[in-house]
C-alpha cells in the first residue's frame, strides 16, 4: 500500500470518527427537545483493493445518519395523549360545575326548604305582614339563586365554545405546519436518506394534534404522513391540510360543533364522532353533563315553583281575592331546526307550541320533533336523555308527553320541519317572582267547616285543604251523618243533595277539590257546615297546604329536598369519577411517553460515554495521518538523494 493509500485510509476514518463525534453532540444538544428521537452513523467497510496476495482494507465509508424509531409506540403515545386530554378536560369542567351546585345552606334545596318553612312560620300568623314579607323575601332569594346558577351554567356553555373554537384554531394550524412538513420530507427523502429531524417535527406535529381530537395516521412511501378524523375524513394528505370550522349547532346557537371543509364542502361531524382530545372532551361535556345540568336544574325550578303556583291559586289573600301566582316561570321552547322552510324575509313558517301542563311529570330532557310520515296529524317525539337508543314516540297533535301538551302552532310543521323542544331551558334563567305584594300571599283556606253545637258524637274538623279548584265556585255545603255507621250526604244550601259517602278513619272527605280530615266518631244527624271564608286573615289552611308541599313529590317523583339532593351529588359522583378517570388516563400517557423515550431518547450518560469513545478514535485516524506523513517525507527525502 502506497503512502497516499494510507492517507486515503486516515482520512476516511477521520471522516467517520469526525461524523461519530457531530451525531453524538447533537444527540446531546437535543436531548431536551420535544419529540427528538436519536441518531447514529450506520458505516460500512469500504470496498476492499486486491493484489496477489489476498485483499487490502480501503478504510470505512458513512452510509447515512440512522434515527431511532418506533411506530408503533409512536402511536400509541398519541392516541393515549388525546385520551388523556379528553378525560382532562372533562374533569376540569366538572369541577366547574360542581361548584355551582352546593350542598348544605348555600344550595338551591335549602333555598326552596325555606319557602317552605316561611309557610310554616306564616301558617302560626297569617295576618302578620312581617311574617307575610319575609315569605316574599323567601322567594326572592330562591329566584335569585336560580337566576344565578342558570347563569353561571350558560357562562360555562360560553367558555366551552370559545374553547372550541381555540381548539379547532390550533388544529388548524398545525394541520397546515403537517401539510409543510410532509412537502419538506417528500423532497428530502427523494435524495435517498431519511431526514431524521424533520421526521422528529412532523411526529411532534402529530401528537400535538392528537392532543386537540384523536386522529388516524398512514404513512406514505415518500415520507409523509396522512392525517385522518372521526370516520375517516382527511385532515391532512400530503402537502395538503383541510380546515376545521367551529359550526353553530342546528337548533340552538349557543352551542357549537365542529366541521370539516373537503374539496369545498363543509361536513358537520355528528356528536359522538370525534371521541378523544381536547374536542372530544369539550364535545362530551357539552351534549353531556352541562346539558343534563341544565335540564335538571330546570326540573328542579319548574317543579317547585309551578307546585307553589298551583297552592297559591287555591287560596285567599287578605282581600278575599284567589291567589296570583307567586312565580313566573321561563317559558318551554321549540327551536326550529336551520334547515325548516322559511317565508321571504327568512322567518320559519311552521311552529310548534309547548304548555307545562303537569310540572311533577317533567323529565330533565330535551326532545326531538318531527311529523309522522305516516300521519301528517302526529308527531314523532324523540327524548333525547335516553341516550343514541332512544325510540321515537308517536304523539297526537295536542297531546301531553312527559308533562308538556305539545301542538302545531298557527302554521303546522312542513313534512320535512325539525325542532329541538327544550321545556327547561329558560326555567331558571327567567324565573321571577310575580307576587310583590305580601297582601297578596294566599294563606288562608277558602271554605271553613264548621261543626255543629248540636251533635251528639265527637267528630271534629281536623284539617281543611283545597286539592284542586272547584267545578262551579264555593257555595255553602253541609255534610250530615244519616246513621252511626258514618254513612253521609253532602247537601246544598237548598238541602239538596250533591254527593254521597261513607266515612273511614283516616281517609279525608273528598268534594269538589275539598279535603276534608275528620277525627272522632259521628252519630246520626251530626252536621259539619262547609262556607266560604269570609274573614281570611284568621284562617291559615292554604298556608300549611304551602308548607306541606315540602313533603310532596314535586320534582321527578321525589320530594325537593331529595330532588336537589340528588342532582348535585350525582353531579359530584361524574365529577370525582371524571377525576379519576383523567389521572388513570394520564398516568398511562406518561408510561407510554417513557417507554416511548426509552425506545427513542438520548440518554445523556450513554452519549457522554461514546463521545469519549469516539474522540479517542478521531485521535487514532489523526495518528494514521501522521504516520502516512513521515512515512511520505522518508520516501521523498531517499528519492531526493
Amino acid at each position: 500500500m502506497s503512502a497516499s493509500s494510507l492517507l486515503s485510509l486516515g482520512s476516511q476514518a477521520l471522516f467517520a470518527a469526525y461524523r461519530q463525534v457531530q451525531t453524538t453532540s447533537h444527540n446531546i444538544a437535543n436531548a431536551n427537545t420535544e419529540g427528538y428521537s436519536r441518531q447514529r452513523n450506520i458505516q460500512s467497510t469500504a470496498t476492499p483493493q486486491e493484489f496477489g496476495g489476498g485483499f487490502l482494507g480501503r478504510g470505512v465509508t458513512v452510509d447515512t445518519v440512522e434515527r431511532a424509531s418506533n411506530a408503533f409506540l409512536t402511536d400509541r403515545a398519541a392516541s393515549l395523549k388525546s385520551a388523556a386530554a379528553s378525560d382532562t378536560v372533562v374533569a376540569g369542567l366538572l369541577s366547574q360545575l360542581e361548584q355551582m351546585f352546593p350542598g348544605g345552606e348555600t344550595g338551591l334545596g335549602n333555598a326552596a326548604t325555606q319557602i317552605f318553612n316561611s309557610f310554616a312560620d306564616l301558617a302560626a300568623a297569617p295576618s302578620d305582614l312581617s311574617a307575610r314579607q319575609a315569605v316574599i323575601g323567601r322567594l326572592q332569594d330562591f329566584a335569585a339563586l336560580a337566576n344565578d346558577t342558570a347563569a353561571h351554567v350558560e357562562s360555562l356553555q360560553a367558555n366551552v365554545k370559545s374553547d372550541l373554537s381555540g381548539a379547532v384554531n390550533e388544529v388548524n394550524v398545525l394541520a397546515q405546519q403537517l401539510a409543510g412538513l410532509n412537502r419538506q420530507i417528500a423532497t428530502a427523502t427523494a435524495s435517498g436518506h431519511a431526514p431524521n429531524d424533520l421526521l422528529d417535527q412532523r411526529d411532534v406535529l402529530v401528537s400535538r394534534i392528537a392532543e386537540q381530537l384523536d386522529v388516524q395516521t398512514i404513512a406514505a412511501d415518500d415520507g409523509s404522513v396522512g392525517v385522518f378524523v372521526a370516520t375517516g375524513q382527511t385532515l391532512v394528505l400530503g402537502a395538503t391540510a383541510n380546515k376545521l370550522s367551529l359550526q353553530e349547532d342546528p337548533y340552538d346557537r349557543s352551542k357549537a360543533g365542529v366541521g370539516v371543509t373537503l374539496n369545498g364542502k363543509l361536513t358537520l361531524l355528528a356528536d359522538g364522532f370525534i371521541t378523544s382530545g381536547r374536542i372530544g372532551g369539550l364535545l362530551q361535556f357539552q351534549a353531556g353533563d352541562l346539558n343534563e345540568a341544565r335540564n335538571r336544574l330546570g326540573q328542579f325550578v319548574a317543579g317547585v315553583s309551578f307546585a307553589l303556583n298551583e297552592q297559591q291559586s287555591l287560596g285567599l289573600d287578605l282581600d278575599r281575592q284567589g291567589g296570583s301566582a307567586l312565580f313566573s316561570v321561563g317559558q318551554p321552547q321549540a327551536l326550529p331546526a336551520n334547515s325548516n322552510a322559511r317565508d321571504g324575509s327568512g322567518a320559519v313558517i311552521g311552529t310548534v307550541d309547548l304548555v307545562i301542563e303537569d310540572a311533577s311529570a317533567l323529565r330533565a330532557s330535551d326532545y326531538l320533533l318531527r311529523v309522522d310520515p305516516a300521519d301528517g296529524n302526529r308527531f314523532l317525539v324523540t327524548r333525547l336523555a335516553d341516550g343514541a337508543g332512544a325510540q321515537a314516540v308517536s304523539i297526537a297533535n295536542g297531546d301531553v308527553y312527559d308533562g308538556v301538551r305539545i301542538s302545531a302552532g298557527a302554521s303546522a310543521p312542513a313534512a320535512d320541519d325539525r325542532f329541538l323542544l327544550r321545556p327547561l331551558a329558560t326555567a331558571a334563567t327567567d324565573l321571577s317572582v310575580a307576587l310583590r305584594n305580601p297582601r297578596g300571599l294566599a294563606a288562608a283556606s277558602p271554605v271553613v267547616a264548621t261543626v255543629s253545637s248540636a251533635n251528639q258524637g265527637t267528630m271534629s274538623v281536623a284539617a281543611t285543604e283545597i286539592v284542586a279548584p272547584p267545578a262551579a265556585g264555593y257555595g255553602t255545603l253541609t255534610l250530615q251523618f244519616s246513621d252511626d255507621a258514618g254513612n253521609f250526604d253532602l247537601l246544598d244550601s237548598d238541602g239538596a243533595v250533591q254527593g254521597s259517602g261513607s266515612f273511614q278513619p283516616g281517609q279525608p272527605v273528598l268534594f269538589d277539590g275539598i279535603s276534608l280530615t275528620l277525627a272522632g266518631v259521628p252519630r246520626t244527624g251530626d252536621r259539619i257546615q262547609i262556607a266560604p271564608n269570609l274573614q281570611p286573615s284568621a284562617s291559615n289552611g292554604n298556608a300549611l297546604s304551602l308548607d306541606a308541599l315540602a313533603s310532596r313529590t314535586l320534582v321527578g317523583g321525589q320530594i325537593s329536598g331529595d330532588a336537589y339532593a340528588s342532582l348535585f351529588s350525582q353531579i359530584g359522583v361524574r365529577s370525582q369519577g371524571a377525576t379519576i378517570a383523567a389521572d388513570s388516563a394520564s398516568t398511562a400517557f406518561n408510561r407510554a411517553t417513557e417507554q416511548l423515550s426509552g425506545e427513542t431518547g438520548v440518554n445523556v450518560d450513554e452519549e457522554v460515554a461514546r463521545l469519549i469513545q469516539y474522540q479517542q478514535g478521531y485521535q487514532a485516524a489523526a495518528k494514521i495521518l501522521q504516520t502516512a506523513q513521515t512515512l511520505l517525507d522518508s520516501v521523498i527525502s531517499m528519492v531526493g538523494r
